[in-house]
């Protein structure tokens, strides 16, 4: 069957309409100790109005606080949990889907949708050619908007309007 752009779009939708009212399961959590270090696991983290307690990057931004991944890119691309730099894995939503602005639970942390991460030739480390294998699914930024804890096995939950 040829895919018009219709059929695309209709598709994409409706993906994103059960997207954005199934929870997410976080798969994996990751600090960087360090600019440069391999990521750090853990079971649970602290989540401050900055970001994630301990990582590299809090603090540094408002709209980069913590970067998510969807599991299922991970296993599309037969990589493991942190080889993308990513602080949280979430098995079950596309996180490519969410949009800006959008609010969840994650644990009980409340985060907003910020912006979309661009693949950068860091990857191309990780993978010749995985750059531009990560175009519009890289993953996704959001901020804190309440402070929390998050645990691997807690879900990732939209906020009602």
């Amino acid at each position: 069957m040829i895919k018009t752009t219709e059929t695309k779009n209709t598709s994409r939708n409706i993906a994103s309409y059960y997207n954005r009212r199934m929870p997410g399961t976080v798969r994996s959590l990751s600090i960087s100790l360090e600019k440069g270090s391999q990521p750090a696991f853990r079971d649970v983290v602290q989540v401050t109005l900055q970001g994630f307690e301990g990582d590299h990057h809090t603090g540094h931004s408002k709209r980069r606080q913590i970067l998510m991944l969807s599991g299922q890119l991970l296993d599309e691309l037969r990589l493991q949990p942190g080889q993308l730099y990513e602080n949280v894995v979430i098995d079950g939503l596309d996180v490519m889907l969410l949009r800006e602005g959008e609010e969840f639970r994650l644990g009980s942390a409340r985060v907003a949708v910020t912006i979309p991460c661009e693949p950068c030739v860091q990857m191309n480390r990780v993978r010749p050619g995985l750059k531009e294998q990560l175009v519009d699914s890289r993953g996704m930024f959001v901020k804190v908007i309440e402070p929390g804890i998050v645990r691997v096995g807690d879900t990732m939950v939209r906020v009602s309007d």
